[in-house]
Parts: structure tokens; sequence; C-alpha cells
């Protein structure tokens, strides 16, 4: 069935049904294909069975500007009193003598009364079909302007100098190359910088000294050509990614639709975890005169609720070490926590306690290293790593950061803004420095708890949440949302995290002890289980380990009978050096070891050579003068008496030697002081022999002295 001014389809044709009297069985259509179309008169039988189809003929113009408008109603005003002489205005010879009366009527041409009458047959018979075309206004085929433009001021004498230069195809592919490859390229070309080297490389001439000139006015485009293709062909999204580059129009240019808790399930969901380095200097517990700098801080933020769940503050810098210490207080005894640091403790402050997330959401630095995959693997959690210079991807630890800042700004002393760093002649807030580290946490942990109390006026609360009257702060949220999720989610004690989160290592069992990057350890079962005596007799063998990178001082060890038993090892004598250090200083050290184990080799092999040196020419002498001497080749090994005569040569030879450097004692000038043991025996045996130290002359004495000494008195 078909109603008035519905389009259908007849003999391969598109109509619009104008009028129709079925009594009569005629109807008036039109053909909405052709521009030079009219009514005609057809049958109402041959077309009251059809349908109607849908059509595209029509285009609705959403915001028409007021031109358009006005020349609408200017058109209708034109043509009212022949569209409602209906069904007259349909017949041919009819319409003629109307249309040329209202032409003479209203003062205009029959063309133009031709051209409203058919765009209204045609688009419906409403008065939005008589709305301009201007929004198609400007639109070419081939770039040519033919000669349309504003006329150029510049005039010389009263003349008009240059004419209006017209665009052609060539220049609009020259713009295009030139704006993709100068301008898009690098976000510090203006536009005028990126117009004037367009006029430089592609208009401009040589003169005949061989001289470039840019063209004259008329003779090239002008800015306001080159500027409004730019504008017209590149949109805004086009130029920013271009010049700026897809990250950081994703980052601060893109469209912001919905909310970051759009793809979030619940509470427990996604923890976003990201350090900081706090503006606050700290000073040293040892001597508070010292500045130490400024701390590093891990915050672990529940995306749902914004609840702050985990933290980390202290000197470590931004690594896997200060990431595992943030996600290890996540299960981490708060009680004990908050009496270390002094610290009021309530078990409704920490509501996420020992719960883990689904997924933890990090950017790629410490999170992306070979040792969180302790926590896929330990934990059966997602890490996920996020594209770099996107932090918008975890706005909530982001946001938070700035926000613990600004609570710290107006309780803390030595606060230090970024912004003084670049002022000049800036004041020197580090000089107020007053706080320890241990001062500075538990003022972290304060203002921890202090966030997750704090109500949050932009929160946005679902149906649910605003129908049960939830004040939204994070503490509320998390306790409001768990009971729907808790199922969804996993506890960790500390010793489960720990022992997860802890890198692992394979260490050597040898007689010295268990060898582990360069450490000699030990503990009573390897020693009550016979591991040394095995490895000296037996060889040696691997056992595995967890160790924190950070201190030496201990390692886990897990049992070769049970793994899930581990065994604190503590360093042996050997490697006592090296307590207190890292494993990184050691590796240190160790280097610093080998380059001396180069050097005492090299001072090993020059000493020896000296030493043959030395040697050999007594050995070659001594061959010689065993070769020049003709000996018999019955030489016996009973050598005693051989050995007795030699003895007596020798004895000899050191007496005659000793004779020269006893001291003579008859003269006064050389006089030796003798240890008191040493008279004494000379008394007690000078005392006992045959004569008597009166009877002896000087000379004498010192004859019975030099005897007594040779023969060990």
């Amino acid at each position: 069935m078909l109603f008035k001014n519905d389009i259908f389809e007849h003999e391969e044709k598109e109509y619009r049904l104008l009028y129709a009297e079925p009594e009569n069985n005629f109807a008036w259509v039109i053909d909405t294909t052709n521009d030079l179309a009219w009514p005609i008169k057809i049958h109402w039988y041959a077309v009251a069975h059809l349908h109607a189809v849908p059509t595209n003929k029509v285009s609705l113009v959403i915001a028409p500007t007021n031109a358009m408008m006005s020349y609408r109603d200017k058109a209708f005003t034109r043509i009212q009193p022949l569209i409602e002489q209906t069904p007259d205005i349909y017949f041919s010879f009819a319409r003629g003598q109307m249309v040329q009366a209202r032409a003479m009527e209203v003062g205009c041409s029959v063309r133009t009364l031709y051209k409203d009458l058919r765009r209204w047959f045609q688009g419906g018979e409403t008065t939005e079909s008589l709305l301009a075309n201007f929004n198609n206004s400007g639109q070419r085929i081939s770039g040519n302007t033919a000669n349309r433009g504003k006329t150029p001021r510049n005039t010389i004498l009263g003349e008009r100098a240059y004419g209006t230069y017209q665009l052609h195809e060539k220049d609009l592919a020259i713009f295009k190359r030139h704006i993709e490859s100068a301008y898009l390229k690098d976000q510090r070309v203006t536009k005028t910088d990126a117009y004037q080297r367009l006029l430089e490389k592609h208009y401009s001439t040589v003169d005949g000294n061989g001289d470039l000139f840019i063209n004259h006015f008329g003779c090239r485009p002008t800015y306001r050509q080159f500027s409004h293709y730019l504008q017209k062909k590149f949109p805004l999204e086009m130029q920013l990614r271009g010049r700026k580059g897809n990250k950081e129009f994703e980052l601060g240019h893109r469209q912001i639709l919905g909310t970051v808790g759009d793809d979030c399930r619940g509470v427990g969901h996604y923890y976003e975890i990201d350090a900081t380095i706090v503006d606050v200097f700290l000073v040293s517990s040892v001597d508070p005169e010292k500045i130490i700098g400024k701390p590093t801080l891990y915050l672990i933020f529940d995306r749902k609720s914004r609840l702050i769940v985990g933290f980390y503050c202290g000197l470590e810098n931004a690594s896997w070490a200060g990431a595992m210490q943030a996600i290890l207080s996540i299960a981490q005894d708060k009680q004990a926590l908050c009496k270390s640091y002094g610290v009021s403790y309530s078990p409704e402050d920490w509501p996420a306690h020992q719960v883990f997330p689904r997924e933890f959401l990090a950017d790629r630095g410490e999170m992306i290293s070979r040792n969180s995959n302790n926590v896929c693997d330990g934990l059966l959690i997602t890490v996920t790593n996020l594209p770099a210079k996107r932090p918008d991807w975890k706005p909530i630890v982001e946001c938070g950061f700035k926000l613990t800042q600004e609570s710290l700004k107006a309780v803390v002393t030595a606060y230090d803004p970024p912004s003084n760093a670049t002022k000049r002649q800036g004041k020197k807030y580090y000089k107020d420095a007053c706080l320890t580290l241990k001062d500075f946490v538990a003022v972290i942990i304060e203002t921890i708890k202090n966030h997750n109390a704090k109500a949050m006026p932009d929160y946005e609360l679902d149906l649910a949440e605003i129908n049960t009257g939830v004040l939204p702060t994070p503490i509320n949220l998390w306790n409001n949302n768990i009971p729907k999720w808790a199922s969804n989610l996993t506890r960790y004690s500390e010793l489960q995290v720990r022992h997860a989160l802890l890198p692992k290592d394979k260490a050597r069992v040898t007689t010295e002890g268990i060898l582990f990057q360069g450490c000699y350890y030990t503990c009573p079962e390897a020693q009550q289980n016979g591991w040394f005596v095995d490895a000296r007799n037996k060889g040696r063998f691997s056992v595995t380990v967890s160790f924190d990178s950070r201190l030496v001082d201990s390692i886990l060890i897990h049992s070769p009978k049970d793994g899930n038993i581990l065994l604190n090892a503590t360093l042996t004598s050997r490697s006592k050096k090296y307590e207190g250090l890292s494993f990184a200083e050691v590796k240190y050290f160790e280097k610093l070891i080998g380059t001396n184990d180069l050097l005492i080799k090299q001072s090993r092999h020059q000493t020896t050579f000296d030493y043959h040196q030395k040697v050999d020419p007594i050995v070659s002498n001594a061959k010689k003068r065993y070769r020049n001497k003709a000996v018999g080749t019955a030489r016996r090994a009973d050598i005693a008496n051989e050995r007795e005569n030699e003895r007596r040569i020798e004895r000899q030879d050191l007496a005659s030697t000793q004779e020269n450097v006893v001291p003579n004692f008859t003269t006064p000038n050389n006089v030796i002081s003798l240890p008191v043991k040493f008279e004494q025996n000379i008394k007690t045996k000078t005392s006992s022999s045959s004569l008597s130290s009166t009877e002896l002359t000087p000379e004498q004495k010192a004859q019975e002295m030099r005897r007594k000494m040779l023969n060990g008195y």
C-alpha cells in the first residue's frame, strides 16, 4: 500500500507519489532520478499494490545556516500560491500559465519558479526540500578556483598590481607532499615556517644572474590558500598524531567518553602499582646533621575502591627490590608494622589485609623484569605491563602520588616542590630537614590511613550504592563490594608471599661450605646430614636456594628431601668479611680479587724466573766440574764416612768464618752488651774451668772466650 510522498519502484525507475484519486483510477507521480522531470499521470491500479522502498534521496541538514533558511523562506513564499492549486499545478498547460503570471507578480524569472517547483515535488513537498545547498559550496573537482576568490588589495599607483592565483591539481599535490614531509613530521615547524619553505622550494625562480627569488603575488599560492587546504584536508586529529605522535595524542588530546572503572569488575580485580621520588629531604638516624636525600615511595591502589592496599617507603631506588617490598606489605603483619613505627593500629584501617588481586597493572620498569615472573608463578597473579608513556592507563596510582604529595606538603618540613628546581635562586628547603627515615615512614602510614578514610566527592557510585547510601570512602567501597567478589580473590600469608617473591637459583655444596655467588654458607641441618663430607668424598652437588639480593648474610635452602621445607643458612667464617653487603657488592669485590689473582700469578712467575736466573749458573758450574773430573761409575750410596768428612770440613769453614766476626774484647771501644742469662752462663762456666780468671792474661781470656763460643759452652 502506498501513501502520499512514498517512493516506489516502477518500470526500473523510482517515483514519488504526489496525488491519487482511486475512485477515478489515476495518480500523479514524479521521477526522482531525473533532474528535468515533471509530474506525470498514471493508472492508480497499476501501482496500488506496490510497497514503498527506502531511499536516500532526501538528505536532511541537521544545522542549516541562516542563509540556507533565508533562501528556503523566500522560495516557499514564491511558490506558495502555485502549490495550493492542486491538482491543477500538475497539468503542464495549466502550470505554464500559472508560473508566468506568478513570475510577473513577484518579479522573478520563470526558470527560478520552475526550479523551486521541481525541488518541491521531488523533495517530498516539504519546506526542508527548499533549503539551499550551501553546504556543498566551495567544493571543486579539479582544484581550479575558476577565477573566484577575494580580490587582492595590493595596489601600485592606484591600479591592481596582481590577480588571484588559481589553484590546480598540481598545486594541491604539492601542498599534500609538503605538509606530510615538512609540517606533520616535526611539531617545532609552524604553519608560517611550512608555508615559507613551500615557497622557497616550489614557487621560486632564477633570474638572469642565477639568483633565486620567490614568485610575486598572483604567481604563487597565498598563505590563506595554504592554510585553508591544511585545515580542510588534514583534520586536527591527523595533525596532532603526525606532529606529536600517537602516544602523546592518546595521553593528552584523545576524546574521553568513559571512566577508568568501565572494565573493572569489582574490588580486587586490578591493583595498580608504581613508584615515585617523594620531594622531602631526610636526615641520617645516626647523625641528624647529615642529609641522606629523598626517599622512594611505592604505592599499590585498588582501582575500584581507590584503597591503598600496600606500600614501600625507603632508600632503595625504583627497582624490583622496592616493588617486592610493596607487594609483600599487602600480607605483612600490620599490627607489628604499626608498632615498630609507633603508629596506632586498628584492624578496620586495613580491610584488604592479605587479599591479592587478579591482576597487577604496572609500567615497563621493574615489573617487566624476569623477577616479576615470581608473582605469576608463585602467586598465580597476572602482571600486565602497560605501554610506555601511557600513565593514563593506571591513573589511580598516578593521581594518588599527587594527592599524597599535596598532603605531605602542608605537614612535613624540608618539602622541596619540583618547581623550585627550575627557579632562579630558589629557596634551600633542604636546610629544614629533620625527619629520619623511620619518622617519615610513620608519616606515610598515617597519610595512607587518612586517604583510605576520606570521602571522595567526585566518585561515580552505581545505582545500588546510591540506593543504600554508601559514603564514598575507599574503606566503605571495599567493604561494600568485597562480599560479592571475595570468591574470586585469594589470600596469602606473609611467609607464602615472601617465599614466592624471593628469586631462586642454584648453589653448590662444597667441602668448604655451600657456595653461592662468591659466599660460603652453612646450616645445622647440612652438617647433621653430612653434606660437606659427601661433597669431599663423593663430589660436589647442587641445591636450590632463595635469596634476597640486597643482603648476603643469609639464604634459604630448599631441602632436597622436601622442597617445601626451607633451611636458613648463614655465612661461614671464610665469608664473614662480606657480612652486611649486597650480592652486587660481593660480586664487585670478587672481581677485584680476580684482578689481584692475575697480579699474584704474574708476580710468582717473575719471582721464579729471577730465582732460576740465579740458581741455574750454580747448577751448571757444578755439572761442568763433575764432568771435568774423571769419576768412576761405581758410586755408592753408603755415605756415612763421606758425610763425616764433609761435616768436619764444614765445621772448619764455619769456625774460620766466625773467627773473623767475633768482637775483640781487648779493645775498650768494642764492647757489646750481652743478655743477663748469657752473662750468667759465662760466669758459671768460667768459674768451673781449671784456670782461674785472675791467672789469665787479657789475650788468654779472649782466646778462651772464643773457644767456648765455638764449642757452644
